[in-house]
């Protein structure tokens, strides 16, 4: 049976309803170094990147700490499996490996090149070119990313494209690989055992390879495949003060899978917002807004997506110190917040780059042992996936569903995204964007929401809508001045949608927004 996969970002996806693409079927692949942002001059601290301080994500693993000790990544390949990277961006190229694509019929762009923008921020994130005086900071600097296109411009994809992807990068000599995708759970079940991604999980697992997912971003209790394999961590999201991030799925399976946290973000509606994940972004996306005084070639994601290659990296760290993968699992276990104690909610805890790099030694450190008993299951796999972190399509992926009503009795599935923009453009216009597809006729009420640190949140607008039938449609919620009057003086309050409707409340997700603002 053919599964299809989607992204893990805080965008919504309901399996068998797409999502506008972004930037679909985009003509200008690659770029010349006048459509990147420096962005700004570079600083002082333990890198000269201008945006590490405020890549919040690195000091909360404590990266810098073992950047000291001499732990970069050196002589470690991440095979980054996703939208593929952009290959002429100025603070990726030189830490690239040739990559391949894996999507039947490619796209636009030739090779591994990326056509969404979610693969770059995902390769950023996990090694970027660090202390070179531009752009952002990586959390192995030295790793090399080995880009694999198999999910396609829509961010979408299929089971065999990840498979292959899969023995590709455990054929060519990564060390470590990163999966920001996966399948949606269902409702009330345990992720239903996907037999074709575990068999390729335990391929790479016997090539030496670590494998590292994203755990989904539906706020279920349980990882997504193909975090759910045995032989994968499962990383779920923290929001920048070390809170379970709203979306997130829960990093716990019940085959006993290796769970922890790492930053992910806060799922803010506004573009380069320091509440979420600072990385690097294909200028041709509409991930990257271009509003005044935007970045260009940088902006900001939330999601599973955006905690996996954290944990890449680390792993990254550890293959460059010479411990095995079955090692670094087991460091990853004992080193992680919980000091090797199990929580539903946090798993082993959040990873500690600090810890792992100076307790954790080829010599020292034991091997773990996976259980030998999968998820039980019938056999039949998920649905389908989409990037952790991004809006997808209904395939191979890690969808970002927090904005995904469940299907009730009747099987309505309504899918909420609030469109980015950035925190100007919304004071100027006093409005909020949501996108609501349904796959029947609905109507509910939006209700838009303010939190400022240590207060409760405020309701600053609602709206109430209507679908006719099945389909999408965009509402715009107004919000009121007290509402504004926040958002204009706080640089932390945070905004978020919430939606009710007959068998589906939440919180929307957020999403790439239609056109550039």
């Amino acid at each position: 049976m053919v599964r299809r996969m989607a992204l893990a970002v805080t965008m919504g996806l309901v399996a068998g309803l797409a999502t506008a693409a972004p930037n679909a079927g985009a003509q200008t692949c690659t770029h010349d170094s006048s459509a990147y942002s420096d962005a700004g001059a570079p600083g002082t601290g333990p890198v000269n990147d201008p945006l590490f301080p405020r890549q919040w994500g690195l000091t909360q693993i404590k990266a810098p700490a073992a950047w000291t000790r001499g732990a970069h990544g050196s002589g470690a390949t991440i095979a980054v499996i996703d939208t593929g990277a952009d290959l002429s961006h100025p603070d990726l190229q030189a830490n690239l490996v040739p990559g391949a694509d894996f999507v039947p019929g490619g796209g636009d762009c030739p090779g591994a090149q990326d056509e969404n923008g979610h693969g770059t921020h995902v390769s950023g994130i996990a090694a970027a070119v660090t202390n070179n005086g531009v752009g952002v900071a990586g959390t192995a600097p030295d790793a090399k990313v080995m880009p694999l296109r198999a999910l396609d411009a829509d961010g979408s994809g299929e089971d065999p494209w990840i498979v292959a992807a899969i023995h590709h990068a455990a054929d060519n000599g990564a060390k470590v690989i990163n999966m920001s995708l996966g399948g949606l759970p269902v409702v009330g079940q345990a992720p239903q055992l996907n037999e074709e991604m575990e068999e390729a999980v335990a391929y790479a697992w016997s090539k030496g390879v670590t494998i590292v997912a994203a755990a989904g971003n539906e706020t279920f209790p349980l990882c997504s495949y193909p975090a759910a394999a045995r032989y994968a961590i499962c990383v779920a999201a923290t929001d920048r003060r070390g809170a379970p991030s709203y979306y997130s799925n829960f990093p716990d399976d019940p085959d006993q899978t290796v769970g922890v946290r790492a930053p992910g973000g806060a799922g803010s509606p506004f573009c380069e917002d320091d509440e979420d994940i600072w990385s690097t972004i294909w200028p041709g996306s509409d991930f990257d807004c271009q509003g005044d005084g935007s970045l260009s070639g940088y902006d900001t994601l939330a999601g599973t997506s955006m905690a996996s290659p954290f944990a890449a990296g680390l792993a990254a760290m550890l293959s460059g110190q010479g411990l095995t993968n079955a090692q670094i699992m087991e460091c990853f276990k004992t080193t992680s917040s919980n000091k090797g104690g199990f929580d539903p909610v946090y798993g082993y805890g959040i990873i500690d780059a600090d810890a792992a790099t100076a307790t954790c030694a080829p010599q020292t450190t034991p091997s773990y042992a996976p259980t030998q008993t999968a998820a039980s299951g019938d056999g039949s796999g998920s649905t389908g996936s989409t990037p952790t972190g991004q809006s997808g399509g209904g395939s191979s992926g890690t969808g970002g569903g927090s904005g995904t009503g469940s299907p009730d009795a009747g099987g309505l599935a309504l899918q909420a995204t609030v469109l980015r923009a950035t925190r100007a453009s919304i004071i100027r216009t006093g409005l909020v964007k949501v996108r609501l597809t349904a796959n029947r006729p609905v109507s509910g009420r939006l209700a838009a929401l303010v939190t400022r640190r240590g207060h409760r949140a405020l309701r600053v607008g609602s709206k109430r809508f209507t679908l006719t039938k099945a389909g999408s449609r965009t509402v715009r919620i107004r919000l009121t001045r007290r509402g504004l009057t926040l958002l204009r003086r706080s640089r932390s309050a945070s905004l978020r949608v919430k939606y009710a409707a007959p068998g589906a409340r939440g919180y929307a997700a957020t999403a790439a927004p239609l056109t550039a603002s």
